[in-house]
């Protein structure tokens, strides 16, 4: 048995700013960090129906790990293999998304009541999440020659200006809006290199964005 975040790649371009959770009331582990994130951090509830809902810092969220799960962390560092699977919990999962997202701000944690659950799927231990929201920062992967025609095409399917008098070095947008329109315009090219491009940067937002539909923070110019 293996474990894993999800099927869905991230590429190594996208940014998450705030990720999605579930934790459950009736595990154990889960129902300490809650209580624990409760007590200590600083929560931002949603004014909604849905209750159990909140945000919460990721750096209060270190916190907690530091303290009340020091040595769950330390634990699963001399674990390998089944030995993990057997014993990896959802500190392991959040540990292991904070170390790897370095631009991660916010947790949106949904406490789920089911007493029926399981982060088994086909054999491994499967911890899902959303991004709910990310940046992509063309800039700093790009060559000077991909940018420009990036910053090209984000002006074609009108989601960028370069107007003098109206002008930013990003624009917001949903993952999917964003999407549709580069499907929409790659249909309309007959010039391959074009085409190229579009689906160059249909590859850099990646399958997890396209299914998670967060909003984006595109970043076209320094």
């Amino acid at each position: 048995m293996t474990d894993e975040f999800n099927d869905d790649m991230i590429t190594n371009v996208i940014d998450p700013l705030i990720l999605e959770i579930y934790l459950y009331k009736n595990n154990y582990k889960d129902r300490i960090l809650i209580s624990e994130l409760k007590e200590k951090a600083h929560l931002v509830k949603l004014d909604s129906d849905i209750s159990n809902s909140f945000f919460v810092r990721v750096e209060d969220v270190i916190s907690v790990l530091n303290t009340t799960f020091r040595k769950d962390i330390r634990g699963f560092e001399s674990l390998t293999g089944k030995s993990l699977s057997d014993n990896v919990t959802s500190i392991y999962f959040i540990d292991n998304m904070i170390k790897e997202f370095g631009t991660l701000k916010y947790f949106k944690i949904n406490v789920s009541n089911s007493e029926v659950y399981s982060r088994i799927n086909k054999d491994s231990i499967y911890f899902d999440f959303r991004i709910v929201h990310s940046r992509i920062n063309f800039p700093s992967f790009c060559t000077e020659e991909f940018l420009e025609k990036c910053q090209e095409i984000f002006q074609k399917i009108e989601v960028w200006k370069r107007d003098i008098f109206d002008k930013s070095p990003y624009f917001e947008i949903s993952s999917q809006d964003l999407i549709d329109r580069l499907v929409k315009y790659i249909h309309t090219l007959e010039d391959e290199e074009e085409v190229a491009y579009v689906d160059n940067i249909l590859l850099a937002l990646g399958s997890k964005i396209e299914k998670d539909n967060p909003i984006l923070l595109v970043i076209v110019e320094n």
